[in-house]
């Protein structure tokens, strides 16, 4: 069973217990999240949840059929990167060490379109949007050097490429 990364989007009633209900379908079935994003949506008192996984086609259609059957699920769907508009956020904490290169530091910084937050005698703190691929590459290349003292990401954000009221209509 060759497994792929499948985004599952879902807009939901904001309501308790929502989003233990949609990851206990995960749990279910023994996937492993590796991203999770609950965000306000475009309408009041609608939220959207981004969930990434890897596994099957088989099984995401599965998780998506019982997540569409929950109550507070008004539309639930699953993507592949390449279907949707991806982006996450890295925030690096570097030693300050780093300034003594500091030709090396303004290349990375450049390269890398990362933007300083802050800067003290003890670190610098760097923030990076892009793919997670882009951010680990960032990371692993800090890592080399011994700069990295802490690192964070966030879940994926997303944009359909789809317009969202077409979407909605496919439901009603």
């Amino acid at each position: 069973m060759k497994k792929t990364e499948y985004i599952v989007i879902a807009f939901v009633n904001n309501q308790v217990s929502v989003l233990n209900r949609i990851t206990s379908a995960y749990l279910k079935r023994h996937i492993n999240i590796e991203s999770l994003n609950v965000s306000e949506s475009f309408v009041k008192g609608i939220s959207t949840v981004v969930i990434s996984a890897n596994t099957s086609a088989d099984t995401i259609e599965k998780v998506v059929n019982q997540l569409g059957n929950i109550v507070d699920v008004i539309y639930v769907d699953y993507y592949l990167q390449s279907d949707l508009i991806c982006k996450e956020l890295g925030l690096y904490k570097i030693a300050s060490v780093i300034l003594d290169e500091r030709s090396y530091f303004e290349y990375i910084l450049n390269r890398s379109n990362g933007r300083i937050i802050e800067i003290n005698n003890d670190y610098i703190i760097m923030e990076k949007s892009g793919t997670r691929n882009e951010l680990e590459k960032l990371k692993e290349e800090l890592e080399k050097r011994n700069v990295l003292t802490s690192y964070s990401r966030s879940g994926i954000v997303v944009l359909h490429r789809e317009s969202i009221e077409n979407m909605f209509q496919k439901v009603s």
